[in-house]
């Protein structure tokens, strides 16, 4: 019989969408390791928002509400006594998402055909990326926030078009060329990426006009080779959860508190064997 979950560990397994699961049961996966943490109280949220002038979108806000982020990582074993830790998936503590200042006004929307427009200066131009989807504009009530930073190749960014906006989409910045990459119309999206992509090494560099490196690569044919089809759907961004396997609907009601009297240290360590 199986043991009953603690309501902390059920709604970090609904959270992750079973994903701890999912990879102790993969093959040379092993240390699968989640961080807990603390959920923020409204007045901290608050005080974020007004700091920053904005709104956090509620899905968002749900979540920091039931834990200030976490961090779920895990090694893959390449030897008998060859084990790196390579999976990692952080979603920050709201403290530090942080309002991106640089090079704003040098920051370029690309097009199908690769060529790069300046947006901070001149007429406005229609651009895409990658995947065909529009790039923002960026103007000077826009605000950029980032969210990670993908090993000094790129960051991924909450974009706001307005400071009265509290639908900001989810970007990233390709550092090399300042331009932008379309990731998520959502919070929930991107975390649900996240898992989808197993934490997978710099999994958002996928969708970026540089792709992979070469080793990770390897990793992602090893464990997921349907996330490099070319022809797949989450590339074109028609995204129907329903039918996307082994894709799983992330349901924004688990964004809730969690119970009282939970230790402020709790740092939760489950480990997969080796097979």
């Amino acid at each position: 019989m199986n043991k009953k979950l603690s309501p902390e560990d059920a709604f970090y397994e609904n959270l992750t969408l079973g994903l701890i699961k999912t990879l102790s049961s993969v093959p040379r996966v092993c240390n699968v390791n989640l961080e807990r943490r603390q959920p923020l109280n409204p007045c901290q949220v608050i005080n974020w928002e007004q700091r920053h002038c904005v709104y956090l979108p509620e899905d968002m806000k749900k979540f920091y509400l039931s834990t200030d982020g976490f961090v779920l990582n895990w090694s893959y074993q390449y030897a008998p006594n060859d084990v790196r830790r390579v999976g990692y998936i952080h979603f920050p503590h709201l403290l530090q998402v942080t309002l991106l200042r640089e090079n704003i006004e040098n920051t370029h929307s690309v097009n199908s055909s690769g060529s790069a427009t300046a947006i901070a200066s001149g007429p406005t131009v229609a651009a895409k990326d990658k995947w065909d989807n529009a790039t923002p504009i960026i103007t000077a009530k826009t605000k950029i926030f980032e969210i990670n930073n993908i090993n000094e190749l790129a960051k991924v960014c909450m974009l706001y078009d307005s400071t009265s906006s509290n639908s900001p989409r989810f970007y990233l910045l390709e550092l090399s060329t300042l331009s932008w990459q379309f990731l998520a119309e959502t919070f929930s999206e991107y975390l649900r990426m996240a898992i989808a992509h197993l934490g997978l090494p710099y999994w958002e560099l996928c969708f970026s006009s540089f792709g992979l490196p070469s080793w990770t690569e390897q990793l992602f044919l090893l464990l997921a080779p349907h996330l490099l089809e070319k022809h797949e759907l989450r590339r074109g961004r028609i995204i129907n959860p329903a039918c996307e396997h082994p894709y799983n609907i992330l349901d924004p009601n688990i964004f809730r508190s969690k119970p009282k009297g939970t230790n402020k240290s709790s740092t939760s360590s489950v480990k997969s064997h080796n097979k």
